[in-house]
């Protein structure tokens, strides 16, 4: 596999630096990969015999600015013009016990084939010298490439993974997001050290995720070769046990051959991988079907589902770290993702709820309704109740229905005026009935029509 690398000139100019103080700088990882598959690059990781004092001593010669982002494992970030460069010394890595990522020890070498052994994949340790081009590969990721393969880069894959339990869920992304297939002995590897997965923290736990989730968007390969690959992956090497127990809990349990082909976990990824690439929705859709083992044994049916499965959603997000944002419309998704699953509503209960959900919500909870139904059958199909939700939300914007109180014709501060009434909670509930009114009849959305309208709700309340 040949490749004729164009680096930019800061980083030759970096390069040049670096022969200068004896030593040949490399770009290592993934830029190395991505551009003999002809892929977009990633992020540019740099590496050389220098040691980090030797690295900054020469950036600061050359007034380039560098931060000591590790110093004791030989890392440095390097700012030169608009571009920044992590290099790394070569070394090799001792580890603890357990499957936390933080070296016990770290020996700096002058080679980048002692560097490439500590590394997770062969196809990761490829180094391309930045003033020649010429590919070094210690551990076999050229053909690796060409077989699309991914394999640990020592004989013992397990050395690989127990070194960092992350890695288990690493290798699950990049077969997903490159389609690539899992060298087997690793794969037997990441089934044995699943368990250490428990030693991460849930910050790097829930970033691996996420791009999990989101592997389609990657490399641009579908869904279903991707995120559904990707989910299947966690599944099948015990890594979803770990991360999301309560997802390995709908593992084999079989639902209504009328309405579903797949049991519930696979549901649950064929209706992810059907959704639209957007991570609160598909945080919904990995989650929304979670309660219903719960329901199951509490009352041998799956009824309420979706009411207990908010709180199962809110906790895993939260236990994930998700920002506050995510876990309220993830969780809001899942409790609702069952509304008018029959079609049956009428359009003024629609026009209603959609004005008190908002814009945004209304269409997220067509969007998951689309996944839902399209992953019961496992294939794209029309789904007839979101299709009417979203002519009648398309018929709500022509007619320039509020979508929320603040698009009333009148503020708070009006109602008051106009009913003689301090502030008080009976202001938000005729604000409330406004917004519902309007809601089915936008053309009522003006101030003298609002007035008359509030002067009524208030007649009926003290009535």
């Amino acid at each position: 596999m040949q490749k004729e690398f164009r680096f930019e000139p800061e980083l030759i100019r970096l390069a040049e630096l670096v022969r200068l103080r004896g030593a040949e700088l490399f770009v290592v990882g993934g830029r190395v990969r991505n551009s003999l598959l002809s892929l977009p690059l990633s992020d540019t990781d740099i590496t050389s015999a220098l040691r980090p004092e030797s690295v900054q001593e020469l950036c600061a010669e050359a007034g380039l600015k560098t931060v000591p982002k590790g110093i004791a494992y030989g890392m440095v970030e390097i700012h030169t013009g608009h571009k920044k460069y992590e290099h790394t010394t070569f070394r090799s890595d001792t580890y603890a016990a357990g499957g936390a990522h933080r070296p016990e020890s770290v020996a700096f070498s002058d080679s980048p084939y002692t560097d490439a052994f500590r590394r997770d994949f062969t196809v990761n340790a490829l180094y391309a010298s930045v003033l020649t081009g010429d590919i070094i590969d210690p551990t076999g990721g050229l053909d690796d490439l060409e077989a699309r393969l991914i394999r640990t880069t020592t004989g013992d894959p397990e050395l690989i993974l127990r070194d960092d339990g992350l890695r288990i869920m690493r290798l699950c992304r990049f077969a997903a997001e490159l389609g690539f297939d899992i060298e087997p002995g690793t794969f037997e590897a990441a089934k044995k050290c699943a368990p250490l997965l428990a030693d991460i923290s849930a910050e790097r736990v829930r970033d691996e995720l996420v791009k999990i989730l989101m592997a389609d968007t990657k490399y641009g390969l579908p869904a279903e070769e991707s995120v559904l690959r990707g989910l299947r992956l966690l599944d099948a090497t015990g890594a979803l046990d770990v991360i999301l127990p309560e997802l390995a809990e709908c593992r084999g349990v079989e639902q209504s051959p009328k309405f579903h082909k797949y049991p519930v976990l696979e549901h649950i990824f064929h209706t992810t991988a059907m959704s639209k690439p957007e991570l609160d929705l598909r945080l919904a859709c990995l989650l929304h079907d979670a309660a219903k083992p719960v329901m199951l044994e509490r009352n041998g049916n799956m009824h309420g589902h979706d009411a207990e499965g908010e709180l199962i959603a809110r906790e895993v997000l939260k236990r994930l770290r998700f920002d506050n944002a995510a876990v309220e419309e993830s969780a809001w998704l899942v409790r609702h993702h069952m509304f008018d699953l029959d079609g049956r509503a009428k359009d003024s209960t629609l026009k209603r709820r959609f004005a008190r959900w908002g814009r945004a919500r209304t269409l997220a909870l067509a969007d998951i309704r689309d996944a839902d139904f399209r992953g019961s059958v496992g294939e794209y199909i029309e789904v007839r109740s979101s299709q009417r939700w979203r002519s009648v939300f398309a018929g709500m914007e022509a007619a320039h229905t509020p979508f929320s109180e603040s698009e009333l014709a009148c503020t708070g501060q009006d109602i008051m005026e106009w009913l003689q009434l301090p502030p008080s909670p009976e202001i938000g509930r005729i604000k409330a009935a406004l917004l519902a009114h309007c809601a089915v009849r936008p053309q009522d959305n003006d101030p003298a029509r609002l007035r008359r309208l509030a002067q009524d709700a208030a007649g009926r309340r003290e009535r």
